[in-house]
């Protein structure tokens, strides 16, 4: 007999309360890498994530991503796991190497764009866990990261290449970019069942917190899925070979400090959004398609951020993301 609602999930007042108290995809930094929509069902696999404002037909704010994203059995004996929030539950290990980039709206000026957002690019080592608890309807993911901000992170180089590569226009703004500084990032992120309809409708609480030098901030949100799509939430969910679904996962933030806009915590740059002018509650609404098979992972997404500073506007940028089990 089949049952119509599987699960209908409440205490949700306490999660939401205790985000409160602490204060982000576990999200990425920008590249988010541990929704539960984004579940790849195999102990290891490596995982390319790439993220570029090209897909919404734009080449400004945040204009490319990319992260390599790795887990397995070995990442369990990482002498840093300590770090890590402990709770009981099918915990996985892994890495990700991550580089994203920012840039104003005209990107072949020389000159510093006022009103507008800096030049900036990061490069950083994420450390993670994310662990199950299909008892409980819950994953909770707590991460680690650490890399650098400004010229070292080598964002000019990069987007320079690609547009000599694609005949683009050469950017000629980054020697206003953010200044070299550390970057160093605590996340936690936790989801909840809430609606489980015969394996088919899902719809997960989503609540996280980002503390460091890279960005502190703290969010609430949903995730919805529709599909084919086998729930880490529920011990009872089917174990389809192939899985073909639609997400859509909206969340709101409220944000004490971004380094891509007011710059690192230990230098000054020439010009940086001013602390008064940042939006301190903003949303962003992400949506795509998977396919997953096996050993494949393939996804579709886009994604659509309100404005981030006084001066801003809404801004928009899509991905691919390809797994493949090791």
């Amino acid at each position: 007999m089949v049952r119509m609602i599987k699960k209908i999930r409440a205490g949700l007042v306490f999660p939401f309360l205790l985000v409160l108290l602490f204060s982000a995809d576990l999200s990425a930094q920008k590249v988010s890498n541990f929704s539960t929509f984004r579940n790849f069902e195999t102990e290891a696999y490596f995982r390319i994530n790439y993220d570029n404002d090209y897909f919404s037909h734009s080449d400004d704010n945040y204009t490319q991503g990319v992260s390599f994203e790795f887990i397995a059995p070995l990442f369990d004996r990482n002498p840093l796991n300590f770090l890590f929030i402990n709770t009981t539950g099918k915990s996985r290990h892994g890495l990700a190497i991550e580089h994203i980039s920012f840039t104003p709206p005209v990107i072949s000026s020389p000159h510093i764009q006022l009103d507008e957002r800096p030049f900036s690019a990061s490069l950083y080592l994420k450390l993670f866990r994310s662990t199950d608890r299909p008892e409980t309807g819950s994953r909770f993911n707590s991460s680690l990261s650490l890399g650098v901000i400004g010229p070292i992170a080598y964002g000019e180089e990069g987007q320079v290449f690609i547009h000599e590569a694609t005949g683009n226009w050469i950017p000629k703004g980054w020697s206003n970019q953010i200044s070299n500084d550390l970057l160093l990032n605590y996340n936690l992120r936790h989801e909840r069942s809430i609606i489980d309809l015969m394996d088919l409708i899902f719809l997960n609480s989503d609540l996280g917190i980002r503390a460091g030098t890279m960005y502190t901030d703290a969010h609430i949100g949903f995730s919805n899925i529709l599909g084919l799509f086998n729930s880490p939430l529920n011990a009872d969910s089917a174990k389809r070979a192939f899985q073909l679904y639609i997400y859509q996962n909206p969340r709101i933030y409220l944000v004490g400090y971004d380094a891509t806009l007011q710059g690192g915590l230990f230098s000054e740059s020439v010009y940086t959004i001013a602390a008064d002018d940042v939006t301190r509650i903003k949303a962003q609404w992400d949506y795509g398609l998977v396919v997953k098979y096996k050993f494949v992972y393939l996804e579709y997404t886009k994604s659509v951020i309100t404005k981030e500073f006084n001066t801003g506007q809404t801004e928009g940028w899509g991905g691919l993301r390809i797994g493949l089990k090791i």
